[in-house]
């Protein structure tokens, strides 16, 4: 378990770290996370949380290579996780207790790091953009470290099952 939550934590620390070089890279209209979408961007409205159109990730990223770059990195990251789950786990159930657990880490310090890297977020309930895929969704930043923390207790919780 202490390697996946070193591996979780790495992880993160490059996510993050590419985050902050690519938001003073490229010039970007309004920055993620600063304010709530308009009604005209919401796709889907869920407690918590907003699903965007697609189109509207282009009001916060100045053009469409750009968004596209940041929905792949996104994805890549899913996917490495995914491949840090299987080699680690030995059946179906303990692979998906693993995702589970590394992504919680993973993303929980993205956060961490976010903030001790760039000051943002400024609070718990700063608004950000949170996966591109399939679509764009903005969330206060509470709701995914409290889903993060879910998935942890669930993966650990299956782990520990699977050792009995």
């Amino acid at each position: 378990m202490a390697i996946v939550s070193v591996f979780a934590v790495a992880l993160s620390y490059l996510e993050s770290a590419a985050l902050i070089y690519l938001r003073n890279i490229f010039p970007i209209t309004s920055r993620a996370g600063v304010s709530a979408p308009s009604q005209a961007n919401i796709w889907k409205s869920l407690p918590y949380v907003a699903l965007l159109k697609p189109s509207a990730l282009l009001t916060v990223l100045p053009n469409s290579k750009l968004a596209h770059m940041e929905m792949w990195r996104g994805a890549a990251a899913i996917v490495v996780i995914v491949c840090m789950a299987w080699l680690v786990g030995s059946n179906l159930k303990n692979r998906t207790a693993f995702f589970l657990y590394i992504f919680g880490v993973w993303n929980i310090a993205h956060y961490v790091f976010l903030r001790l890297l760039s000051g943002w977020p400024t609070s718990p309930s700063s608004k950000d953009v949170l996966f591109m895929i399939p679509g764009p969704s903005v969330a206060a930043v509470w709701v995914p470290v409290l889903v993060s923390a879910a998935m942890i207790a669930v993966g650990i919780f299956i782990l520990k099952r699977e050792e009995h």
